[in-house]
């Protein structure tokens, strides 16, 4: 597929979109003619219009450069733009065709997701042995760490390399630029290693003349892995940066338990960044929880958290459950059979006896909300209820209404709560500054429930970089574990 996000801003999409829509049979290009297709789905249409893409990408000086759209016969129309003067059509695609030159191949970014989590291994070790010079100030102690750093560089340099060498001509002659800056930091990188492998050479190493070089190849190393993750982005790779005002969280598989039967939250999430101050940037956090599974189990989990056998007094079982969103909010559908006993003793025997049963269907309204101390709770209301009078007044003003809500609300939130385990749904540079201040419902197509936290979170400089280590670690991860 294409990458060409990079080079068409929003308008020249929005402008494509509307196109397709009232345009079925040709899209006027302007100053190129009419490029026609036949009628067929917006997604066909849009695929057939790729040449036509590149026609769009042209600058906001040169769109100014047209002149006017009446036509010789003095009728408007889109046809009746003439080509702009001064504008050679090849230059036009020029951006265009850039692209794809140097987009990367499906093993080019195998390879380079490969590089940036052992890019990022390493930076990590090189600081926990920065912190044990500054720590121990024992050469004997820190000396074999600092020899094993020194060997993960020179393979991640060295992995570097292969990489840059394999391009191919076109790659090669787009990133000219990029790839000289790159082995500039590569060259900086060799040399702040060199100095670092000759202290601890040293017959008698001082440890405040380690510390200093172990801070400045972290320093190189940083600057190695910029230069990184910037020719990995002019590749149409997807990488982090801990400058980027927004970062896209990787779902996270959640298993919970509810009555001792397993399902599984797919939680996932979003941050923009709303406020910087002080070297301090607060960012909005949205999470979004897949309960699909939740739907297709319901029947099941509420039959082992409903169904009650007392002996006497009253007695309710689910005969089938469905969940389904509505508006911000969630309907929990029921069909219920209620039972009412009454115990006689008599002679030291209890003898029950039925005298009322009653099949009726529930609407149960579900509804999460967060309270002043940000903790996720759920409202449950009963809603529509047909059934038999005494059925009907146990549920609305009895302890088996309020049995039955409570049972609703435990077995439901458990699932619902999923994405506030920050330990388990969050990268680790955000589970302790993380924060949910509302929360909602939210069908998220083909009747798929979901729920929406909306929260925010606020990081330092440091742990933004540590943040888009993480999540370029755990793309590297995910991709090689589908290979």
């Amino acid at each position: 597929m294409f990458t060409f996000s990079a080079k068409l801003n929003q308008r020249h999409w929005l402008f494509l979109t509307r196109v397709t829509v009232f345009l079925p049979y040709c899209v006027i290009a302007f100053g190129f003619g009419e490029i026609c297709v036949m009628r067929r789905s917006r997604l066909s249409v849009l695929n057939s219009l790729i040449p036509a893409l590149a026609l769009f990408a042209l600058s906001s000086s040169a769109m100014a450069q047209r002149h006017g759209s009446g036509s010789s016969s003095g009728q408007g129309g889109l046809s009746s733009y003439s080509r702009p003067d001064g504008v050679d059509d090849k230059d036009s695609l020029k951006d265009f065709h850039q692209v794809l030159a140097v987009q990367a191949s499906g093993q080019q970014v195998t390879e380079f997701q490969a590089l940036v989590k052992n890019t990022e291994s390493a930076k990590l070790q090189l600081q926990a042995f920065v912190q044990q010079v500054e720590k121990e100030k024992i050469a004997a102690s820190y000396t074999p760490a600092g020899t094993e750093v020194a060997a993960n560089l020179e393979s991640v340099v060295a992995a570097n390399k292969k990489f840059v060498a394999g391009f191919s001509d076109a790659q090669k002659s787009g990133l000219r630029d990029l790839t000289k800056r790159m082995e500039h930091a590569t060259s900086d990188l060799d040399q702040e290693q060199a100095k670092l492998g000759q202290g601890l050479k040293a017959t008698a190493p001082s440890g405040a003349e380690i510390l200093v070089r172990g801070e400045a190849l972290d320093k190189a190393l940083s600057e190695f892995s910029s230069q990184q993750l910037a020719l990995g982005r002019e590749m149409s790779i997807v990488v982090a940066n801990g400058s980027d005002l927004s970062f896209n969280l990787p779902p996270v598989k959640r298993p919970v338990s509810i009555g001792g039967n397993s399902i599984a939250v797919i939680v996932s999430g979003a941050l923009s960044q709303i406020e910087e101050q002080n070297g301090q940037r607060t960012f909005k956090l949205e999470m979004t929880e897949d309960l699909s599974d939740l739907q297709q189990n319901i029947n099941r989990l509420l039959h082992a958290a409903l169904d009650s056998g007392s002996s006497c007094g009253e007695r309710i079982s689910v005969r089938e459950a469905m969940l389904t969103p509505s508006f911000e909010s969630a309907v929990l559908s029921l069909q219920l059979h209620y039972e009412r006993w009454s115990c006689v003793g008599t002679f030291g025997r209890a003898n029950s006896t039925e005298i009322a049963e009653n099949d009726g269907t529930v609407e149960v309204k579900l509804a999460p909300s967060v309270d002043k101390s940000n903790n996720l709770n759920l409202n449950v209301e009963f809603g529509r209820i047909d059934a038999g009078s005494m059925f009907t007044e146990s549920l609305r003003s009895g302890d088996l209404g309020d049995d039955l809500r409570d049972k609703i609300s435990r077995a439901v939130l458990v699932a619902v709560r999923a994405g506030t385990d920050f330990k388990r749904s969050l990268p680790s540079a955000l589970e302790n500054s993380a924060l949910i201040q509302s929360a909602r419902f939210h069908d998220a197509g083909a009747g798929v429930l979901s729920v929406v936290l909306e929260g925010k979170t606020q990081i330092s400089n440091d742990q933004a970089n540590l943040l888009a280590s993480q999540l370029n670690q755990s793309m590297a991860e995910k991709t090689a574990a589908t290979q």
